[in-house]
C-alpha cells in the first residue's frame, strides 16, 4: 500500500509541476515553443508530458548528452525557428555544457526560457554562468514557481 501511495504522490506532484510550467510560457506569450531536454529519463518524460499537453505551437524539440564536445548543433537547433519560449527539462549538472553554449548563442534569451525543477539549484549561476541563467524561470516538483533573479534562486511556496 506503500509503494501504490508512494507512486500517487509522485504522480500528482508531477502534474502540479507541469500545470505550473504551461502556466509560465503562457504568461510569457508562448505561442510557438522549442522544447530541449536531456536525455536522461526524467527529463525526457517531463518534455514528452509537456509536449503532450501543450495547445500552442511547437518548433524545434531537442535533446542533448551530458558531455559532449561542444553542443553547437543542438544550441543551434534548440535556437532556431524565433520560439517564443524556451521549455528545458534537465538536471542543473546535466545541463551545465549546454547552457554556457546557448549563453554564447545569438538569439537565445534566459528570461524567454521555463524549465521543470530540475534546474532550480541554488548553485546554478556559479555552475553555467550569470549570463545563463538570469531571469529563467520554472516549477518546482510541487508546482511552486522559482525564478533566478540577480544571481539568486527565488521560490514563490504555492
Amino acid at each position: 500500500m506503500r509503494a501504490v501511495r508512494a507512486v500517487m504522490d509522485q504522480e500528482l506532484a508531477a502534474g502540479k509541476e507541469l500545470a505550473t510550467v504551461l502556466a509560465l510560457v503562457r504568461r510569457r506569450g508562448g505561442g510557438l515553443v522549442n522544447v530541449g531536454h536531456g536525455r536522461d529519463p526524467v527529463s525526457s518524460a517531463a518534455a514528452t508530458a509537456f509536449l503532450s499537453t501543450w495547445d500552442g505551437g511547437v518548433g524545434e524539440v531537442v535533446s542533448w548528452p551530458a558531455e559532449a564536445a561542444s553542443w553547437l548543433r543542438q544550441a543551434c537547433r534548440f535556437t532556431g525557428g524565433a520560439p517564443d519560449v524556451w521549455v528545458v527539462a534537465d538536471a542543473a549538472q546535466a545541463w551545465s555544457g549546454m547552457a554556457r553554449r546557448l549563453a554564447a548563442t545569438p538569439g537565445w534569451r534566459p528570461a524567454r526560457t521555463v524549465a521543470f525543477g530540475g534546474l532550480a539549484c541554488p548553485d546554478l549561476p556559479a555552475l553555467v554562468g550569470f549570463d545563463a541563467t538570469e531571469g529563467i524561470s520554472g516549477a518546482t516538483t510541487d508546482g511552486s514557481e522559482w525564478t533566478f533573479f540577480d544571481g539568486e534562486l527565488r521560490v514563490s511556496w504555492s
